[in-house]
């Protein structure tokens, strides 16, 4: 019973969690054209990274095991819940709203995922990222997104 208790830490379970995601990963990606490190295909980098989280889960439930760790804590569903809503609504509304209204809309929503920050705090937040956005994947790279909903400018 000591051992099971011990191994119900939060480093345990965290790299359990690491692991899962990692295996979910080579699953869905199982069909994936990979390549080789010369000419990689389109699954090449997510089956690395897959394969990089299992290792690291392993390492880090490994330390569960061996080290003593903080207990498990009850699950905060409002964090949970409100940073995964951020992240849903920042898809949904990429397209139709533009990069700059879907990153604002996720930074208020997040925002009460935990103590909220002030407006100015939020509205600071939301330009850095917009404009880090928009020089790195759009400006940098190039990738085909509008900064703004159509019609705007």
């Amino acid at each position: 019973m000591h051992k099971l208790i011990r191994a119900a830490n939060q480093d345990f379970v965290a790299g359990a969690v690491f692991v899962a995601i990692g295996l979910l990963g080579l699953w869905l990606g199982r069909g994936l054209n990979v390549g080789t490190a010369a000419e990689m295909g389109e699954g090449y980098f997510p089956l690395l990274m897959c394969k990089i989280l299992i290792g690291l889960g392993m390492l880090i439930s490994a330390n569960g095991l061996i080290s003593p760790g903080n207990a498990l804590e009850r699950i905060q569903w409002r964090p949970l819940l409100l940073v995964s809503a951020s992240v849903l609504l920042f898809a949904a509304t990429l397209e139709s709203l533009g990069v700059v209204a879907a990153i604002i809309a996720a930074v208020i929503v997040s925002n009460f995922a935990g103590e909220p920050a002030r407006a100015k705090s939020v509205a600071a937040l939301a330009l850095v990222l917009s404009v880090a956005v928009l020089a790195i994947f759009v400006w940098g790279l190039g990738l085909p997104l509008r900064a703004l909903p159509k019609g705007i400018f």
